[in-house]
């Protein structure tokens, strides 16, 4: 057996690469293993769309951030919890106005969505009673899971842990194919309530496996909780498969034992469901300090009941073509320091976040590498908006299999290589740590895409 590398340099997406091969992470659980004994996992309920009858035909709806009860916010609802499920498809035209009913300037985020910077706005906060609208069409290849969230600087935490945060599942062609479509497909989002972290708001809810696979569709929606997720038996871990990471499928499944979701993170994994019995859901310990620091303690999140005679669902040989990226092609290195200052402000390249400076300039149609070399003492999850970006490298070592993301953990003294493609429309946006505490106070910086330079255009085929 291949002697095990560096859990901490080597952790991409749980799996560890080593002479070119995926080898799962295995832990071994001491501890007795506490079983979810919670509520059945409740269904989100889906937001509603009206469809136009002109041409294009477009789905409308509307997402209102208001006030609920105990104290807390919500979206469309005066009950607390998740915001509705926005169930959408490859090819559709959207738009969704957003409402903002709170006492205090707020905005949405429709985080990792593929659109451009002008209508993402990251930067326009609407006052109280304020509203807009974004308009958009999922392109092919952008089936995935997604989600939606405040980004009013200075204020996402308190918006964020207050309940404001919902789910996006778009789907595609291969959704279609049986391997997929006969899965049981599940989403969980995890969001933090006082002590434990909920699923689909509920503490340790249980799933009762309808089909041979199921399929879940993981979404860290905290503000702040990096999540080293794994399935167990009997305390033992169980191998699953990855098949998509935040910004969609990827090439093929991968066997894993471990994955960590950072906070707006996504990922999708197939789960064998025949076997009678409980599998657990479980966060391990994992320290966002480095090795050696203190950890988060081993907690389980969920479960999974098996019956008896489940026919098996066959595991996809192959998911969709992700585009080989060359990096000598790229026209600049950028190094990004995350950091942090004496004055409590957390910092990209030693300076904390401004309204009113633009950070970095790139051109559309251009090719990047950035270097983000994390200087301080814990992760940082780095979030760029509209611009789909792929891992080169963690600390050095490759990354195993090529895959699209939009948040990177950037693990605490490490440097992580980021392929960044400006694809797509320019315009101004923002990159920044997705703990949202760093984010408000001043972990953020503004990024403008300028016109096309056809010299240095990336290929047009592929996402």
């Amino acid at each position: 057996m291949a002697k095990q590398l560096s859990r901490r340099s080597l952790i991409v997406g749980g799996v560890a690469a080593t002479a070119g091969a995926l080898i799962p992470l295995v832990r071994s659980l001491t501890s007795a293993e506490t079983l979810p004994d919670g509520p059945p996992l409740p269904e989100l309920t889906e937001l509603a769309f009206s469809t136009s009858s002109g041409k294009p035909r477009t789905k409308a709806a509307t997402l209102t951030a208001c006030s609920a009860e105990e104290g807390r916010l919500a979206y469309n609802s005066t009950k607390p919890g998740p915001g509705p499920l926005l169930r959408l498809r490859e090819g559709d035209r959207v738009r969704l106005t957003f409402r903002n009913s709170l006492d205090a300037p707020s905005s949405l985020h429709l985080h990792g969505v593929p659109m451009p910077p002008v209508t993402d706005a990251p930067l326009t906060h609407l006052a109280p009673g304020g509203s807009d609208v974004r308009e958009f069409t999922l392109p092919p290849g952008s089936a995935g899971t997604y989600w939606y969230h405040p980004h009013a600087h200075g204020d996402v935490e308190r918006q964020l842990l207050a309940g404001l945060a919902g789910p996006i599942v778009v789907t595609g062609p291969l959704d279609d194919h049986p391997a997929l479509r006969d899965a049981d497909d599940h989403l969980l989002m995890f969001t933090r309530t006082g002590q434990d972290v909920a699923v689909n708001g509920a503490t340790r809810p249980v799933i009762t496996a309808r089909a041979g696979r199921a399929r879940l569709r993981l979404l860290n929606a905290t503000a702040g909780d990096h999540l080293l997720l794994a399935l167990t038996r009997d305390s033992k871990p169980t191998t699953v498969h990855l098949i998509t990471t935040d910004s969609g499928l990827i090439e093929r499944p991968v066997p894993l034992t471990e994955i960590l979701l950072a906070p707006g993170e996504r990922a999708e994994i197939l789960v064998e469901t025949t076997t009678p019995g409980r599998l657990a859901l479980r966060a391990l310990p994992y320290s966002v300090y480095g090795p050696g620091g203190q950890q988060s303690t081993d907690r389980p999140l969920a479960g999974i009941d098996i019956p008896a005679d489940l026919d098996p669902l066959e595991l996809p040989t192959s998911l969709l073509p992700v585009r080989t990226i060359d990096p000598t092609t790229a026209i600049r290195t950028r190094r990004l320091l995350l950091d942090a200052a004496s004055d409590g402000s957390y910092t990209i390249d030693g300076r904390a976040f401004s309204h009113d400076r633009v950070d970095l300039t790139a051109a559309q149609g251009t090719l990047e590498i950035w270097e983000l070399e994390n200087s301080h003492s814990m992760d940082h999850p780095f979030h760029l908006h509209s611009y789909a970006v792929q891992v080169l490298d963690r600390g050095g070592k490759a990354e195993p299999f090529r895959a699209w993301r939009d948040t990177v953990n950037i693990p605490a003294g490490a440097i992580v290589r980021l392929a960044v493609p400006f694809r797509g429309e320019g315009g101004r946006t923002v990159y920044h740590c997705h703990i949202a505490a760093h984010e408000d106070l001043g972990m953020m910086g503004i990024l403008e895409v300028t016109g096309k330079d056809r010299q240095d255009e990336m290929p047009a085929s592929g996402r």
